[in-house]
């Protein structure tokens, strides 16, 4: 049983060094018991693809045939201790864009830091390529945002959803003038590329229906920058209203009613099924959840 635990660590982490602290032993034995699969099942089980390890076809048939037998024995032989917020020192890693990044922690943390004080959370910061592949490899515990194809052992929960508004500078042309789809696509637009491009994707569809686009000057991957770029230019940009509103008394912008029917975005944390029954993991997705109410 001890190897199919190993495996297991090596097809969650696929990585020698993760799969090692995820067990709490050293590296070399880690890659010893690797060395001993593979000449058990006759098979690298990991291979370099793209400078990542990435498991084999036989890898992924064999994780999958044998993951019942390691559910069991993890239920079976996992401590079932209470978890003492007030006491635990854990850490939880966290990954999301600045835009949930800037909704949810200023909520989360300061409370936090009151009812676990010696709970600790690393953010990690969004980049482009990464995503959900973050939980299966388990470079992290928890992911909040929009991801509408979770695979199959992901686990998800609601968090929150808001509209998008279009920002545009104090003094714009537009607001002296009918404010319509046709005055939207007068002027240049900021793109917010932000990971999912969720509401930029919805806009494009709807106009590529109609047979109309937008002209994009420049596409960010930060919201935050925006407004402050849509304050020297007659460039439009549609974000998130929460976002939009915080930075109208930072930047000198105005808001205006988009004029497409948008769905809102609807953000949701995700983890992996490994961590489901995980005390901590439990109380911090529960904790999360009522904090934004």
């Amino acid at each position: 049983m001890n190897l199919l635990q190993h495996f297991d660590a090596l097809m969650a982490c696929r990585n020698v060094s993760r799969a090692a602290e995820l067990l709490d032993i050293s590296q070399p034995a880690m890659s010893a018991a690797m060395n001993r699969l593979r000449q058990l099942f006759g098979d690298p089980l990991l291979v370099r693809e793209g400078g990542a390890w990435q498991p084999t076809l036989r890898a992924l048939e064999l994780h999958q045939n044998f993951k019942p037998l390691l559910e069991s024995w993890h239920r079976a032989t996992r401590t079932r201790e209470a978890f003492d917020p007030a006491h635990s020192s854990r850490t939880l890693s966290f990954y999301a864009t600045d835009y949930v990044q800037y909704t949810l922690l200023p909520k989360l943390i300061p409370r936090l830091a009151v009812d676990a004080p010696h709970f600790q959370l690393q953010i990690v910061p969004a980049r482009p390529q990464h995503g959900l592949s973050m939980l299966d490899t388990n470079h992290v515990e928890l992911i909040a945002g929009y991801f509408p194809d979770p695979a199959p052992d992901l686990r998800t929960r609601f968090l929150y959803q808001e509209p998008a508004v279009c920002i545009v500078r104090e003094g714009h042309p537009c607001l002296r003038k009918r404010w319509n789809l046709d005055a939207y696509l007068s002027y240049g637009h900021l793109d917010l590329a932000a990971h999912t491009r969720y509401f930029s994707t919805a806009i494009d569809r709807i106009l590529m229906g109609h047979n109309r686009s937008r002209k994009i000057v420049a596409t960010l991957s930060s919201y935050l920058v925006c407004p402050f770029i849509v304050e020297g230019s007659d460039l439009i940009a549609t974000m998130p209203v929460s976002i939009a509103r915080a930075m109208a008394g930072s930047a000198r912008i105005v808001t205006q009613k988009v004029p497409l029917t948008l769905p809102p975005i609807a953000v949701s944390l995700y983890w992996h099924e490994r961590y489901q029954d995980d005390p901590a993991h439990a109380w911090l997705r529960q904790y999360l959840a009522g904090v934004l109410g």
